[in-house]
């Protein structure tokens, strides 16, 4: 397995260490995300466990998402069109 080098480090760290993003560039990370999101879900995988540490930043400041070992996959989405296994870091998961 070859994995790119992303050295900006993780989104919680960056917003951890210099504070709250501007509402500019807050955006621009959201809408990189909902693309990147967006792209998965079209491709049938299923992250499962985004938050801040699993979203990283490359030398430019655009979003890499990592850690897709909760993800999940079409074969897994049963019948009723949902997924029934419990999963993810329980401070950033949904509640329904």
């Amino acid at each position: 397995m070859v994995l790119e080098l992303v050295i900006g480090g993780e989104l919680f760290e960056r917003i951890d260490f210099k504070g709250r993003l501007s509402e500019i560039e807050g955006r621009k990370l959201f809408q990189q995300l909902i693309d990147a999101v967006g792209y998965c879900h079209d491709k049938g995988v299923y992250h499962r466990d985004l938050k801040p540490e699993n979203v990283l930043l490359d030398a430019k400041g655009n979003i890499k998402i990592s850690d897709f070992g909760l993800s999940a996959l079409p074969q897994h989405v049963r019948g009723d069109g949902l997924l029934h296994t419990t999963c993810g870091s329980p401070h950033y998961v949904a509640p329904e």
